[in-house]
């Protein structure tokens, strides 16, 4: 294949007033059960508006077997109207320098386990990363086939 899937990333911000661990909690909601012990949290702590902490937790699966299963598990948390969209919104959601494709999940969606396609601020955001070694390559055509966008 010319395409693989090469990494994935999830990144959010906990505000002083939101719960660490609840957090926590939503994300292992994004994540298959067994791969929930190899997650290696990258957490920086920040200043917001009137000096209030912010923590800033990064995730990042880079081994292949991992990513597939991390893609195929929130493949199967979406509908097909979630991936309709994400295919008519696929210009805005890659980044063509990057090879990448982003996603965001509202927050709030997911502490109800509840899979929720966001454009607000207080979301976890997915960055799915491609890689090719050929020019011309089809990136959204591998997203259909892939599974994670359709095509109506």
């Amino acid at each position: 294949m010319d395409i693989t899937i090469s990494k994935a990333e999830y990144s959010f911000s906990i505000h002083a007033t939101e719960d660490f661990d609840k957090n926590l909690e939503a994300l292992a909601n994004l994540i298959p059960e067994e791969l929930i012990q190899e997650t290696e949290l990258v957490v920086e702590e920040l200043v917001g508006g009137y000096d209030n902490p912010i923590e800033y937790v990064t995730i990042t699966f880079s081994k292949q077997k991992l990513v597939n299963k991390i893609l195929d598990h929130l493949i199967s948390q979406m509908s097909a109207e979630q991936k309709s969209q994400l295919y008519g919104e696929f210009e805005e959601r890659f980044n063509q320098n990057k090879k990448s494709f982003h996603l965001r999940i509202d927050k709030q969606g997911i502490y109800n386990n509840e899979l929720i396609l966001s454009s607000a601020t207080n979301v976890i955001k997915i960055e799915i990363r491609l890689r090719s070694y050929v020019k011309d390559v089809n990136f959204k055509q591998f997203l259909v086939d892939r599974g994670l966008l359709f095509k109506d």
